[in-house]
C-alpha cells in the first residue's frame, strides 16, 4: 500500500497545544512536573519582564532547533518504508507517520503539519509504503538492498519482526556516522542508545518521529467502581510511595473474584480481581530483569537467569495463575478481557496503552498505573515496550546521506515540537486519561521505558521464556533457558560477528 501526500492543502495555524510536556522518547520526568492540558495560572498578576508560558516554550524549541538549512531537493520524494497489521480500528503504527489533510484529530493534525512544514523547507514530497504484513518491510528492504535499489528512504518495523535481522543481517546504516542526525538532541531515544547499540555501532535508532509507539508500553488500569465498590485504597499513593509490587497487586486484588452466575465455574462471565491478557512479559521487566545487558566495552552478554529473574518469575506465576487472575496468553482474544474490564467485573487489567483508547466508551471511570516492582527496595518502575514498537534504520544503499540525514533530523525535531504534545497532553493527558493522577502515572510510565538488546535480537530462542512459560502454566523457568543457553551464546555470537563486519 503506497500513500503521498496531497500537497493541494495550506498549513493552518495551531491551536495553540499544552506548554510543558515530557520528551517521550529520551528524557525523565519528574513526578508531578508535566502539566495537565488546560491548566490555568491562579496568580492575579505577572510580572511584565517574566516571559509569558508561550514564549517560554517557543524558547524551547528554538533551542533545540537544528538549524538546517532549506534546501532545494527538487521535488525528490521521500519515502517511508513501514508497516500496519490492519488488526486494529484505527492506524496505530502510521498515524503518526502520514497524514492526508487536516481532521481537527490532533495527532492527524500534527503528523500533517510536521510532514508540509518539511515537503516546503526542502522541496520534497513525503510518501509512505505500508505493508501489511508484520514482516512486510524487512522483506521490501532486503529485496530493495540486494537489488542495490535506493528506493526506501527510512525504515520503521517492528523491533523483533524487521529491525533486529535488518541490523545483523547488513542492511541498515550506522547512525552514528549520519549527517546532520544529532543523537544527543532530547527528540532522539537515549534509552535505544545505550542498550541497541554495539561498541560505537549503532543501526537501530527511534525519534519522537515515530512517537505513537509509545502505544505499546504496558500498563495497569484500574476500575474505580470495583476499587470502591470492594473497599480498595487509594492506588495513586501506593505507587507514589514506592509501594506498588507483585505482592501488592496480589493483596488488593485476592478477595474480588467471585462466581457471579453461580455454575461452580470461574470464567469470563464472573468477576475477578485481575485480567491478565499477554501481559507477562512486562513483568520481567518491571522487576528490573534484563535478557541481555552491555560491558564495559558497549557489548551485550547474557544476563537472563540470575537470582532476581528467578524470584521475579516465582512472584509473577503466583500472581498469573492465581484464582483470582484470569489468564490469556492470545492477544487477538482482548476484546472479550476488555469487555470483563468495561462491565466492571474486574479490577485491574495489565494490558498495552492501546487499552484507554479501546476503553475510550467505558462509562466507568478506570486510572493508570505503572506496572509493579519486584519489591520495595527496587529503585524504579520500569516500563517494557513490545515488540510493537517501530524501530528507524537507514538502508544500507542510501545514496545521498547529506538529504535523508536532514529530512530525518527535521521530521524528528517538528516532531517534538509538535507530535509529542498532541499525543502526551492532548490525547492520553486529556482526552483519555479520566483524572489528573492518571496523567501523573504516565510520567512515570515512560520515563522508565526499557529497551533490551537480547529481546530485539534473540530470534526468541530464550528472550520469551519468562512469558511461554506462564502462558503454558509451567513453573520451570531457569532450567528452561539454561538447555536452551548453548544455541542463545551461538546467536548472539553471530549477532557480533556481524556488527564487526558492517560499517
Amino acid at each position: 500500500m503506497e500513500k503521498t501526500i496531497n500537497i493541494k492543502k495550506i498549513i493552518c495555524a495551531l491551536i495553540c497545544l499544552p506548554l510543558v510536556i515530557l520528551p517521550l522518547f529520551s528524557c525523565s520526568a519528574k513526578n508531578g512536573e508535566t502539566t495537565q492540558n488546560g491548566a490555568t495560572d491562579e496568580s492575579a498578576a505577572e510580572d511584565a519582564n517574566t516571559p509569558s508560558e508561550g514564549e517560554q516554550s517557543e524558547d524551547k524549541y528554538e533551542a533545540l532547533d537544528p538549524n538546517i538549512e532549506a534546501f532545494d531537493f527538487g521535488g525528490y520524494t521521500f519515502t517511508i518504508l513501514t508497516t500496519d497489521d490492519g488488526l486494529h480500528d484505527y492506524p496505530l503504527h502510521t498515524r503518526d507517520i502520514y497524514a492526508e489533510e487536516e481532521t481537527g484529530e490532533p495527532m492527524n493534525d500534527a503528523t500533517y503539519r510536521r510532514n508540509r512544514e518539511t515537503e516546503n523547507k526542502f522541496a520534497i514530497q513525503i510518501k509512505m509504503a505500508a505493508e501489511t504484513e508484520p514482516n512486510g518491510p524487512y522483506d521490501a528492504l532486503k529485496k530493495a538492498v540486494n537489488a542495490g535499489e535506493d528506493i526506501y528512504d527510512l525504515f520503521l518495523a517492528f523491533e523483533m519482526g524487521g529491525s533486529g535481522p535488518a541490523a545483523a543481517n547488513g542492511f541498515l546504516l550506522n547512525w552514528q556516522n549520519m549527517p546532520y542526525v544529532d543523537l544527543s538532541k532530547p527528540y532522539w531515544s537515549s534509552e535505544v542508545a545505550e542498550q541497541l547499540s554495539v561498541g560505537n555501532k549503532m543501526f537501530l535508532a527511534l525519534s519522537d518521529l515515530s512517537v505513537g509507539s509509545n502505544e505499546y508500553l504496558y500498563a495497569v488500569f484500574f476500575n474505580k467502581q470495583v476499587q470502591q465498590e470492594q473497599g480498595v485504597e487509594n492506588l495513586y499513593e501506593v505507587v507514589k510511595s514506592g509501594q506498588w509490587t507483585l505482592d501488592k497487586a496480589a493483596e488488593v486484588s485476592k478477595d474480588i473474584a467471585k462466581d457471579l452466575n453461580g455454575d461452580g465455574k470461574m470464567d469470563e462471565e464472573d468477576q475477578w480481581g485481575i485480567i491478565m491478557n499477554y501481559g507477562a512479559q512486562g513483568l520481567f521487566y518491571s522487576c528490573g530483569n534484563m535478557v541481555m545487558r552491555k560491558d564495559e566495552n558497549n557489548i551485550p552478554y547474557i544476563d537472563y537467569v540470575t537470582q532476581r529473574s528467578v524470584n521475579s518469575f516465582e512472584k509473577a506465576f503466583e500472581l498469573c495463575r492465581s484464582d483470582f487472575t484470569i489468564y490469556e496468553a492470545n492477544w487477538t482474544l482482548e476484546e472479550r478481557y476488555f469487555k470483563i474490564f468495561s462491565e466492571n467485573r474486574a479490577l485491574l487489567m495489565f494490558k498495552y496503552l492501546t487499552a484507554p483508547q479501546i476503553l475510550r466508551g467505558m462509562e466507568t471511570d478506570f486510572g493508570i498505573l505503572p506496572y509493579p516492582k519486584l519489591d520495595a527496595a527496587q529503585n524504579k518502575y520500569y516500563s517494557f515496550m513490545d515488540g510493537h514498537t517501530l524501530l528507524m534504520g537507514i538502508p544500507a544503499v542510501a545514496s545521498n546521506l547529506d538529504r535523508t540525514g536532514a529530512i530525518i533530523e527535521e521530521l524528528s525535531y517538528l516532531s517534538y515540537k509538535y507530535l509529542v504534545p498532541a499525543y502526551y497532553d492532548v490525547l492520553l493527558k486529556t482526552k483519555f486519561s479520566r483524572d489528573d493522577e492518571s496523567a501523573e502515572m504516565l510520567d512515570i510510565i515512560y520515563s522508565g521505558r526499557i529497551f533490551d538488546f537480547g529481546y530485539v535480537y534473540d530470534n526468541w530462542i530464550i528472550s520469551y521464556t519468562f512469558q511461554s512459560q506462564i502462558d503454558a502454566n509451567k513453573r520451570e523457568f531457569a532450567s528452561v533457558v539454561e538447555k536452551n543457553m548453548g544455541k542463545a551464546q551461538a546467536n548472539l555470537d553471530k549477532i557480533l560477528a556481524a556488527y564487526e563486519t558492517v560499517q
